[in-house]
């Protein structure tokens, strides 16, 4: 019966809308946007399975990813915004002249109304099914590289004013085992005019028989900043503290990031970075207290490295980057990956967070390296060109777990928008 009592919050969101709202400044014609978006990308991997656990060692498949969508706004203060999405991979059906089961290739990706500026002051409500991505997306992202991508059927209330913005928001995924909640709090202060503040709590429930033992319960709260210091030189910090429950078992759990780069003022533009994260893990990961930080639901993927192998969990990860702009619309990046486990009894998690690796006691916590190569060119306003190439070394830890291989990766992407 909890899914019901959530559901009301929307009904009551939307009957309640008239009683404190001012009338709508109404327009003589609905304003009608239509456009979207056509991505092509082919993928072949060599030797993930052997890291993965996969079947195949080797694969090599073509994603396509389309996404339409209509924007109305009837009056000043309301927004119609609609967006469904047809994602599905190269030579998988049998025939063309007959409709497909799959009903996963087709779906609404996004689906809400906007109500803006409610009695012309500064709140402003969302509901429907949206995006949620807040920061670098570290906690919070639409994982936008997969041919599938995330949202979620939410509502969320802003209050905006010039240099300060706060976001409240909740969504949920009815089980047939126990809902799963999400929900919480992102804020935006606009320190200086080149330095943000950004402090947020997030609040994730699984009542659907995760972990067994019962009911997970997640609170996290940390703090964002980044920005410029002179023309130069850019930062990003974010630290992140969790606690909460865990079946019976409490929670204590960290994670942080800190980066910075400095760009040369010369016409290609080169850039010098250096990164590091940090994640807890557990050294006893089948009792106690749960110190594995959760990376909730995150863009992982160019965060850690492109073959998605990490994740922000259990982890060290010191990282390099080097980029460049030969051409005024394209640009070359190289990065070097390496990754240490906190701990070697908890194992390894993938992007995803899901643990892909098992950890064993006394095993290595040297996992690997990774070099990431990108070659991004915008052609113009519609149409963009991605082509890359990621290599990862096998460590210690893998040999000492199981099977290890040098992996391979390469991608070349189309996109066109419209």
């Amino acid at each position: 019966m909890r899914h019901v009592k959530w559901s009301w919050l929307f009904v009551f969101l939307f009957v309640s809308f008239p009683l404190f709202a001012d009338k709508p400044t109404e327009k003589k014609d609905t304003l009608l946007k239509m456009g979207g978006e056509l991505r092509i990308r082919s993928e072949t991997t060599i030797n993930q399975g052997a890291i993965t656990g996969a079947a195949a060692d080797d694969d090599s498949m073509v994603l396509l990813r389309a996404r339409p969508y209509m924007e109305a706004t009837p009056t000043d203060q309301i927004r119609v915004f609609l967006q469904p999405q047809f994602s599905r991979t190269f030579a998988q059906e049998e025939s063309t002249i007959a409709n497909g089961t799959n009903l996963d290739d087709f779906d609404l990706h996004q689906g809400y109304i906007d109500f803006l500026g409610i009695g012309e002051g500064p709140v402003s409500i969302r509901l429907g099914r949206q995006e949620l991505a807040y920061g670098t997306e570290r906690l919070m992202g639409t994982f936008g590289w997969s041919n599938v991508g995330r949202s979620h059927d939410a509502a969320k209330i802003t209050l905006g004013w010039e240099k300060f913005w706060v976001d409240s928001f909740f969504s949920w995924v009815q089980r047939a085992g126990g809902n799963q909640y999400y929900g919480g709090g992102y804020g935006h202060w606009d320190v200086t005019e080149t330095i943000d503040d950004e402090p947020f709590f997030i609040v994730f429930n699984d009542n659907d028989g995760a972990p067994a033992a019962g009911r997970l319960t997640v609170y996290t709260i940390g703090n964002r900043l980044t920005g410029m210091v002179g023309t130069s030189l850019d930062f990003n910090l974010e630290g992140a503290l969790q606690f909460g429950k865990s079946g019976g078992n409490d929670i204590f759990a960290y994670a942080g990031h800190g980066s910075g780069g400095f760009t040369f003022d010369t016409p290609i533009k080169p850039r010098v970075g250096l990164e590091y994260n940090i994640a807890s893990g557990d050294s006893n990961p089948t009792g106690g207290t749960v110190k594995t930080f959760n990376n909730l639901i995150p863009t992982n993927h160019d965060k850690y490295g492109y073959m998605d192998f990490v994740g922000w969990r259990n982890i060290h990860n010191p990282r390099f980057s080097f980029s460049l702009k030969p051409a005024k619309d394209l640009t070359t990046a190289l990065d070097y990956h390496a990754f240490f486990l906190m701990n070697s009894e908890d194992g390894l998690y993938r992007a995803s967070g899901a643990r892909m690796r098992a950890g064993a006691v006394g095993a290595s916590r040297f996992v690997g390296q990774e070099i990431d190569w990108l070659l991004k060119y915008k052609w113009n306003q519609w149409a963009n060109f991605l082509l890359g190439y990621s290599f990862f070394k096998a460590g210690d830890f893998l040999a000492d777990t199981g099977m290890a291989k040098d992996a391979h990766f390469l991608y070349a992407q189309t996109q066109v928008n419209f």
